[in-house]
């Protein structure tokens, strides 16, 4: 059971958490009330793009072919698939949160740890990583620009400038911050430590979203049926092991070694949800509130399905480590 705790304990504590913000969001949310979710993503992303090792990208780097067909999935299929079934969502809202998920970058450490956990190569994960998160001021801006079909009038330009700043100079900045060998070093040994407190903030920025879905929902139980809520969850689960399996079959297709299949199925279906709470927290949360919803059952669908599938994969229980983070 201590084995059990200490594997799993930040799946057991998000569930919790989140399971009581929507339940009882009063009670949470003097907990969380004083928390700034956007400084929380700009530190999330630093102290992890910081305890992220980069030598090993000259490798990925001179094969990258798994890295762009990753991408490729992550930025091109995803989000076409998410605009097509969005139609099946009857809320607009939850239209739109499904769109956010699919057009943000692949998430900054999990896919990485959970490639390595199932046998494959974590470089090509990273590299994926550092990939979508350069480009997302770009793509996500695109996309979201294209295909949300809502009533609210984007600045292309200030998405694009609010991207460079919130998530690309965190990245930049991180990863200089490991230039000088001291600092290096220190990032290395700090590492479980910095991991667990991108896990915190994560959870903070989770629990302060969830609170505010409970408040909406609580007052729109008429025209926010559970059963909308199950199918919102049923997509978000849906579209998310379709990326991977999808990133799976298709890299055994083109000719990839295993470690890079993997990397690729993990890579092209996990998306980072700070970034995405950035984005409705900036542009649609006044018009669209519950387009947080899907945000949720996408990122916390993914720990859990990933979990399974990396189970599979090793042919043995997979323990998170403590570098795992959004």
């Amino acid at each position: 059971m201590r084995s059990f705790l200490r594997k799993r304990w930040f799946l057991l504590l998000l569930v919790i958490a989140v399971g009581f913000s929507v339940l009882a969001p009063a009670w949470v949310r003097p907990c969380v009330g004083w928390f700034d979710p956007q400084l929380g993503v700009v530190l999330s992303l630093f102290l992890t793009a910081w305890s992220l090792e980069s030598r090993s990208l000259l490798a990925a780097s001179l094969r990258p072919l798994p890295a762009l067909w990753a991408v490729a999935i992550s930025y091109g299929a995803l989000p076409a698939l998410c605009w097509a079934l969005g139609g099946l969502l009857p809320d607009p809202e939850l239209r739109l949160g499904l769109m956010i998920c699919a057009s943000v970058p692949c998430t900054l450490a999990s896919a990485p740890v959970w490639t390595r956990l199932a046998g494959g190569n974590d470089a090509v994960a990273l590299f994926v990583v550092l990939l979508t998160t350069g480009t997302s001021w770009l793509v996500t801006t695109a996309w979201l620009t294209a295909a949300t079909g809502t009533g609210v009038s984007l600045d292309p330009g200030d998405m694009m400038r609010g991207l460079v700043l919130t998530l690309v100079v965190p990245v930049v900045l991180g990863q200089a911050g490991r230039i000088p060998p001291r600092l290096a070093r220190t990032a290395g040994r700090w590492k479980v430590a910095t991991g667990v407190a991108v896990r915190l903030l994560v959870l903070a920025i989770i629990v302060k979203a969830t609170v505010g879905v409970g408040e909406r929902l609580t007052g729109r139980t008429t025209s926010l049926p559970l059963g909308y809520l199950v199918l919102t969850a049923g997509l978000c689960l849906g579209v998310h092991s379709a990326a991977l399996v999808g990133g799976l079959a298709s890299s055994r297709v083109l000719g990839f070694d295993r470690p890079s299949r993997i990397a690729v199925g993990f890579a092209c279906s996990q998306k980072t949800l700070p970034v995405g709470l950035y984005l409705f927290d900036r542009y649609f949360k006044d018009d669209y509130p519950l387009a947080v919803v899907p945000l949720l059952f996408y990122h916390v669908g993914q720990f859990v399905v990933d979990t399974f599938v990396a189970d599979w994969l090793t042919g043995r229980p997979v323990a998170v480590p403590d570098e795992q983070a959004a």
